[in-house]
């Protein structure tokens, strides 16, 4: 899938590729980042990986 020119202002986390939110989302550490993807989140893949990364981070801390 071909990068949008949009994309090229947003973070990885918001990119319209799912599979480019995706491993952004598995770099994330800010649990009120991860909860917006959670719950905002187009993409069932990106909003579970999210609450996956979420579970570790609140099992770390």
């Amino acid at each position: 899938m071909p990068m949008k020119l949009s994309d090229l202002f947003v973070p990885k986390i918001a990119r319209s590729d799912p599979k480019v939110r995706k491993k952004a989302v598995a770099q994330e550490s800010n649990p009120v980042v991860l909860k917006k993807v959670v719950e905002n989140d187009s993409d069932p893949g990106v909003r579970q990986a999210a609450q996956q990364r979420l579970e570790e981070i609140q099992a770390q801390g």
